[in-house]
C-alpha cells in the first residue's frame, strides 16, 4: 500500500524546509564578510573582534542548521518507510526550531517561509489519513 498523499507532500515540504535551510548556511558563508561590518554597526562587537565573532556565529548557526537538516531528510525518510516513532522525533525537532526563530527575533522574509512550510508540513503529518497509514498494519 502506497502512502497517503497529505504525507508525501508532508515529507516533500520538510525536504523543502531542508533545502532552505542549507541554501540559508551557504549564503551567509557567502556574506561572512558583510556580517563583520554589520556586527560593528549593530555595536554587538568591536572592530577588533568582529571577524572572530562573526566566524564564531556562522559556526553555530551552520551546525544547527547541519543537525536540522539532517533531521528533516532523515526523518522525512523514516516515514516513508512507515516508522511511526520518527513523526513524533521530527515534531520535536520543529517545535525546537520554531523556538529558536521566534526567540532570535529573526523575522526574515525566509525565515516566514520557513515556517509557513514547517506548520503545513506539521499539519499534513498528523491528518488521519497519515496516522492511518503510519500506525497501521504493516506488509
Amino acid at each position: 500500500m502506497d502512502s497517503p498523499r497529505p504525507l508525501r507532500l508532508a515529507i516533500v515540504l520538510w525536504w523543502v524546509v531542508a533545502l532552505v535551510l542549507g541554501v540559508q548556511s551557504v549564503l551567509m558563508w557567502v556574506g561572512r564578510g558583510d556580517l563583520a561590518g554589520r556586527l560593528i554597526a549593530q555595536n554587538q562587537a568591536t572592530p577588533a573582534d568582529a571577524a572572530d565573532r562573526a566566524q564564531q556565529l556562522l559556526l553555530v548557526n551552520t551546525g544547527i542548521a547541519v543537525v536540522l537538516v539532517a533531521a528533516y531528510l532523515v526523518l522525512g525518510a523514516l516515514m516513508f518507510r512507515r516508522r511511526a516513532w520518527a513523526r513524533g522525533v521530527l515534531s520535536g525537532f520543529a517545535v525546537v526550531h520554531l523556538l529558536m526563530l521566534l526567540g532570535t527575533g529573526a523575522v526574515f522574509s525566509v525565515n516566514v517561509i520557513v515556517l509557513i512550510l514547517g506548520a503545513a508540513a506539521a499539519v499534513l503529518m498528523w491528518r488521519r489519513p497519515s496516522t492511518d497509514w503510519l500506525t497501521g498494519e504493516h506488509d
